[in-house]
């Protein structure tokens, strides 16, 4: 809400620098009129009398730029009641000197001098009626000084054509002082609004700097929440949510990327044998640890569990809990000779450690783990998605657990290396129908009794 003191203040202190700068630009005129008085009168008058007259006013005209330039090099700054009250002292010096015009009517017999010196005096109320309405004190000090002296002087002489122009002199004087007062007022509404749109920007921009403020904190704090919901509490790992609303997403937009680079005019030359390790693993009758151990026992496993997996991979490759005892490892932009190896190196880490648990004992455990090479075609990598590819490497640990535990089992195509687009989509159309017809097969890397599950090789 704006408080009224300042729109006040605000509206006063322009009134006041639109009146020195008016000041500024008019006093000019008083100098130009007072040297062609002097030059009119110059033959009607006493010279001297003429001299002194017009020094005085130009002289006066000369304090008052002084006066000035003091206010505009800052001289007294704050005290605005200071520079109001001087001003105002100035205008009355400066309307009863050059209103003294008025000694120079004194004679009756030549009227057309005074027609000229009257209609000086009201060009003068009337250029203050431009120069001066902003400030209202001023104009009728100045007006009243200037323009009545000569009125008097006038009406005295008691003749038909001087009291006729007195009285037209007073209802000038009466219609430029209704003017004034109507300008001011015109004025002040103005500067009043000038003043509420202001603070209205000013308001509106601080607000919008604070909305800007507080949408900066949301969103921080939305992104805080958000990568809340993608963690897991227990274990600090990466969870499902990350994984399907935020990693498989972007990763298969740069999967695609990819591949439109190597299909394009100017192909890239991209070595075929790096892209993404899929390693689906859980603990290996993990059921059997809460039953006889407790469910803190089982916390601990998990959280010792989930500390061992991330012993193993880059700082940039994906560790995530997906739920209860499973995990899913990621590693990118991996040689895919390398997939045997890590799955070994997860198993028997894993295998080897001692696991604490409550009242300080120990239990050992092992892990069961399904793998696969993403992209599954060499040669279409973008046929199978993602998701697929998890799913994947999810049955492979389904085998692996079907064929003893504490194993790895691989996921593996026949037609890995095919041209063929058709013979690739009619394998992703139906999975589990390749499966059956061992297009897609299982083949059992590390661990015990290493072997293929495909009985033959299909080309």
């Amino acid at each position: 809400m704006i408080e009224l003191g300042q729109r006040d203040t605000y509206i006063e202190n322009k009134k006041l620098a639109l009146l020195v700068t008016n000041l500024a630009s008019n006093m000019p005129g008083t100098i130009i009129n007072s040297i062609i008085i002097s030059a009119v009168l110059w033959r009607v008058i006493p010279t001297n009398k003429i001299i002194i007259w017009a020094s005085v006013n130009i002289v006066f005209v000369l304090i008052r730029y002084v006066g000035l330039w003091m206010y505009s090099i800052g001289f007294r700054s704050d005290d605005v009641k200071f520079w109001r009250h001087l001003l105002l002292i100035s205008f009355v010096i400066s309307g009863l000197l050059f209103g003294s015009s008025a000694i120079f009517l004194v004679d009756p017999a030549k009227p057309e001098y005074i027609l000229f010196l009257y209609f000086v005096s009201g060009g003068m109320v009337a250029g203050s009626l431009g120069a001066y309405h902003n400030h209202l004190p001023v104009f009728f000090a100045y007006s009243t000084t200037v323009f009545f002296m000569p009125t008097i002087v006038i009406y005295s002489l008691n003749t038909p054509i001087t009291s006729t122009m007195s009285l037209l002199g007073v209802i000038f004087y009466i219609l430029s002082s209704v003017n004034a007062k109507k300008m001011n007022t015109d004025l002040s509404e103005s500067l009043a609004l000038r003043y509420d749109n202001y603070q209205l920007v000013k308001n509106l921009n601080i607000e919008k700097k604070n909305a800007e403020i507080l949408n900066a904190q949301l969103m921080k704090k939305n992104h805080e929440l958000k990568s809340l919901t993608r963690i897991d509490p227990l274990t600090g790992l990466k969870n499902r949510r990350y994984l399907f609303e935020e990693f498989t997403p972007n990763n298969s937009k740069i999967m695609e990327k990819k591949w439109l680079e190597l299909e394009g005019k100017n192909k890239r030359t991209v070595s075929s044998e790096y892209g993404y390790g899929i390693f689906m693993m859980d603990i290996d009758k993990f059921k059997l640890v809460n039953d006889n151990f407790g469910h803190d026992s089982g916390d601990m496993v998990l959280k010792q569990f989930s500390e061992r997996l991330i012993e193993k991979v880059r700082n940039d490759d994906v560790v995530a809990r997906l739920g209860g005892e499973e995990f899913i490892v990621i590693l990118k932009d991996t040689d895919e000779k390398y997939l045997e190896r890590f799955a070994e190196l997860i198993r028997s880490h894993i295998e080897s450690t001692t696991f604490n648990i409550t009242q300080d004992r120990t239990i050992s455990i092992t892990t069961s783990i399904g793998f696969v090479f993403y992209p599954f075609f060499e040669n279409f990598p973008i046929k199978m998605t993602f998701e697929q590819m998890i799913s994947l490497a999810d049955k492979g640990l389904y085998h692996a657990k079907q064929n003893g535990r504490n194993i790895s089992v691989r996921v593996r195509c026949t037609q890995q290396k095919s041209n063929d687009l058709k013979v690739v989509e009619e394998i992703t159309s139906d999975i589990g129908s390749s499966i059956e017809q061992e297009k897609i097969y299982f083949e059992i890397c590390s661990g015990k009794n290493r072997q293929s599950s495909k009985k033959k090789k299909k080309n």
